[in-house]
């Protein structure tokens, strides 16, 4: 009786064990996505903030009076994109009363 108690005792603890090491395994790879993604984005902040020196380094050898007009430029052709989405979306909107 007491060598049936012992095994069924062992046979719970290796359940047990074999549980948490499962668990244990799949917190690993977990953890191991975080860090790979951690060092992802720092590599990303890096070159983002290597790109913005440039870009601001770039802008002060441009003559101001160059980049207002640029700006200006820059103004009309989104408000045109944005007439041009509103467009799409009043056709796409007429279309499905169609249907």
């Amino acid at each position: 009786m007491q060598v049936v108690e012992l095994r069924t005792k062992l046979e719970e603890k290796i359940r047990a064990l074999e549980d948490e090491k499962r668990a244990l395994l799949e917190e690993v790879e977990q953890l191991k996505e975080v860090v790979e993604l951690s060092e992802r984005a720092k590599g990303l902040e890096s070159e983002v903030d290597k790109l913005r020196r440039e870009v601001k380094t770039l802008k002060e050898r441009i003559p101001q009076e160059f980049l207002r007009e640029l700006g200006e430029v820059m103004s009309q052709v989104l408000g045109e994109e944005e007439e041009e989405k509103t467009a799409e979306e009043e056709c796409s909107c007429d279309e499905e009363e169609l249907v």
